[in-house]
């Protein structure tokens, strides 16, 4: 079964919030606390490493071996303790870490085994193989990477907003709103009159609760894209990169 956010005891951690960064570089800390942080980062991150395993040309099997391999490697070697903060994203530090290793051991003429058993990462679907969907024209493995970077973020801040709307009208601002986004790339999207009809409320109570929800969503988003840079200059950028990803 996949692991998910609540698994790792650290709900009140982002996705990739630079607080678990430092709490798995903590090694005077409470060795407990490092390792759920370590977990929660391998858990964030196994699947855009391995689609970008598998974009390097891997089957399936291999790809989900070679990333146990990084993984285990990742936490055997410390990896995590060279990320700083000032020098760039925490997911670029991922991919140049999981492209170098997947570089070297492309090379060698036969992996050994991974050493450690990471039960985070699985197939979908009782073992069977994970789909790996066409690239788009023009697009590469680290545009991959990057766009399912976003979608980790997007259906963070979405959790993250469910939880903070769970009473009143504030839920129904999250539900007029979450079921917005997900049709929006349907060929035929409902209506904000089919939405109201869904929820119980009117046409005028779904535009309103729309622009409630975009605004608690968007307020989210920075927050969560706060933990994730340098500097508050960056949040603005960030958010864009984030959208252009999604556009893809």
């Amino acid at each position: 079964m996949e692991a998910s956010e609540g698994d790792s005891g650290f709900s009140h951690f982002r996705t990739t919030a630079w607080s678990v960064v430092l709490g798995a570089q903590n090694q005077d800390g409470g060795g407990n606390d490092r390792e759920k942080c370590l977990a929660f980062l391998c858990r964030n991150y196994w699947k855009p490493v391995y689609y970008y395993i598998r974009r390097r040309g891997l089957s399936h099997e291999d790809a989900i071996d070679m990333t146990q391999e990084y993984f285990a490697t990742f936490l055997e070697k410390d990896f995590v303790a060279i990320a700083d903060r000032e020098r760039g994203r925490f997911r670029t530090f991922v991919l140049v870490t999981a492209n170098r290793f997947l570089s070297k051991q492309l090379a060698k003429k036969a992996r050994k085994e991974a050493a450690l058993s990471l039960n985070f990462i699985t197939s979908d679907s009782e073992g069977r193989e994970i789909y790996l969907p066409e690239l788009a024209t023009g697009e590469t493995a680290e545009d991959d990477f990057n766009r399912r970077w976003a979608l980790s973020i997007l259906e963070g801040t979405l959790e993250r907003m469910s939880k903070e709307c769970t009473e009143g009208r504030r839920k129904l601002y999250y539900q007029a709103f979450r079921r917005y986004i997900e049709s929006s790339s349907d060929m035929q999207p409902p209506s904000y009159r089919e939405i109201g009809e869904e929820l119980g409320v009117s046409e005028i109570d779904v535009t309103n609760f729309l622009h409630r929800g975009r605004n608690i969503f968007h307020k989210l988003l920075r927050s969560e894209i706060r933990e994730l840079v340098a500097s508050e200059a960056e949040i603005d950028a960030e958010i864009e990169a984030l959208k252009e990803y999604l556009r893809r």
